[in-house]
Formats: structure tokens, sequence, C-alpha cells
């Protein structure tokens, strides 16, 4: 009788697990104008957020300034947006993308642990 109750107990085990989903919520997205919207890259300090005309610039401390270019290319793209120009030297990077006949620019600098993003529509 022990062996059943024991086998019984085993059995419910096996069909009682439990599984548990976490999702991770998106990114914080600044909206610049209605075409150009601009999402925070996770995990990296934002320092200071400042609108320009037509644009806005986002400074991370950070000293990883191709991952920051990686992420924001990739968020441009990911929202419609072609890269059609693209140019790199130290520490610097510069994209120009079109959607129709919107503009939008995407420059990316390194200023020794101090990542300034700008990002311009026009």
């Amino acid at each position: 009788m022990k062996w059943f109750v024991v086998m019984l107990v085993l059995g419910s085990v096996a069909y009682a697990q439990i599984h548990v989903t976490l999702e991770a919520p998106p990114p914080p997205t600044l909206v610049v104008s209605a075409d150009v919207r601009i999402a925070l890259v996770p995990g990296i300090v934002v320092v200071e957020r400042v609108p320009e005309p037509q644009g806005i610039l986002v400074v991370y401390r950070s000293s990883r300034v191709a991952e920051v270019y990686a992420y924001h290319h990739r968020d441009l793209v990911a929202r419609g947006w072609t890269r059609v120009k693209y140019q790199t030297s130290d520490g610097r990077y510069k994209s120009e993308y079109r959607r129709g006949r919107a503009k939008a620019k995407l420059e990316v600098r390194d200023r020794r642990g101090r990542i300034e993003v700008r990002v311009k529509e026009g």
C-alpha cells in the first residue's frame, strides 16, 4: 500500500509542472518627431538628453561606441529607415537614412568615456 501511495505522489509531481515566462519591457523610446524616434540603449547610463533643431542629442556614459552605433542603426532599420550613406573614422560613425522622401541622420561619437548620439530629421 505504501508503495502505491509513493508512486501516486511521484506521478502527481510529474504532471504539476509550473512554467514561468518573463518578458523584458521594451527599451525607453524618445520621440523626436512623427518620423524620427530614438530607443535608448538598455544597460547603458544616459547622462543627458538635449533637444536640438530637427533632432535630439543623447549622451551615454560608456566606451562601447561601436555597440551603441550598431544598436541605434538596427533601431532605425527596424522602424523602416534605409541607410543610404555610411562613414566611419576613429571613434566616429555617421549615417544617413531615407524612408520615402523623409531623411534622417545618425551620428555617434566617442568623447573619452561619453558617447554622443545625434539623430536629426531633414
